[in-house]
């Protein structure tokens, strides 16, 4: 006995039972993943030993947080560089959403839209 496969719209949508169902990858997707947004992670030149010399990583996160969690996911080594052992950013990097520093947003919960461009910067100081 052939099975027949379900035939769903570009919303998911199966086309005589409207919302009923839902396409069966979305189903398997989490909450949180649902609303991540394809945003560039730009990384300093002293850290890109840490991701095999990449300058940009792409990720799909929603906020800044998620997009730190996946690089702690994918490139472990960055990470520990990134942010010390209770998830905070160190104290000698900053990070810019777009031109926007964090601190002057919703800090690591601050939003990401598709396109943003989070970026890594060593402090700098002195006179």
């Amino acid at each position: 006995m052939r099975r027949r496969a379900i035939v769903h719209d570009e919303n998911g949508m199966h086309p005589a039972l409207g919302a009923l169902t839902s396409h069966p990858r979305q189903r398997d997707l989490p909450a949180r993943m649902a609303s991540a947004a394809a945003v560039t992670v730009h990384v300093p030149s002293v850290l890109r030993k840490y991701c095999a010399g990449a300058a940009d990583l792409p990720v799909s996160a929603a906020t800044v947080r998620a997009a730190l969690d996946e690089l702690e996911r994918n490139h472990p080594s960055l990470y520990v560089n990134i942010c010390d052992e209770t998830g905070s950013v160190r104290r000698h990097l900053n990070v810019f959403v777009n031109s926007s520093h964090v601190r002057d947003l919703a800090s690591l919960d601050t939003a990401l839209a598709p396109g943003d461009v989070v970026t890594i910067l060593a402090a700098v100081s002195g006179g």
